[in-house]
């Protein structure tokens, strides 16, 4: 593992290096295959964020990699939506060749694209978590329909 990427696996210098650990080496095949993504790190996982809304999520793991969709969880409070992701699938890291990685990343950015519906009032295109209806979007929900989220 190069340096600059134990730097940004690491930025804060938290967990000691003695070589990489198989949660990095694992991470770094994902980040191979997905460069233009952000990073999340605990001392035994590493979250990848490709893309936001239309991304995946995937979580890294010494003996897995779990790809997640985001979604959003939401409250009952006054706190409204909360970014958080669904599970998609889960495999055994030492089972799987880059290859089959990167079809499995390519497929479940497609799956994620693939629930993207257009609203039939304002035209434009949303996820499940922000539809009120399979053709509806919640904003237009509330103004087309009499809907209070």
């Amino acid at each position: 593992m190069s340096y600059n990427l134990r730097r940004y696996l690491d930025p804060t210098d938290k967990y000691p290096y003695d070589g990489p650990l198989k949660v990095e080496i694992n991470a770094e095949r994902v980040l191979a295959l997905l460069p233009e993504s952000s990073i999340e790190r605990t001392r035994d996982c590493i979250q990848i964020n490709c893309g936001v809304e239309t991304g995946i999520v995937i979580l890294v793991t010494p003996e897995s990699i779990e790809i997640r969709l985001p979604t959003v969880e939401w409250t009952g409070g006054a706190y409204g939506p909360v970014r958080s992701s669904k599970f998609w699938k889960r495999i055994n890291e030492s089972k799987i060749n880059d290859e089959k990685l990167g079809n499995l990343l390519k497929e479940a950015l497609k799956g994620r694209l693939s629930e993207f519906k257009t609203c039939r009032y304002c035209e434009k295109s949303f996820p499940p978590e922000h539809r009120h209806s399979e053709d509806v979007c919640h904003g237009c929900a509330e103004r087309h329909l009499g809907v209070v989220h």
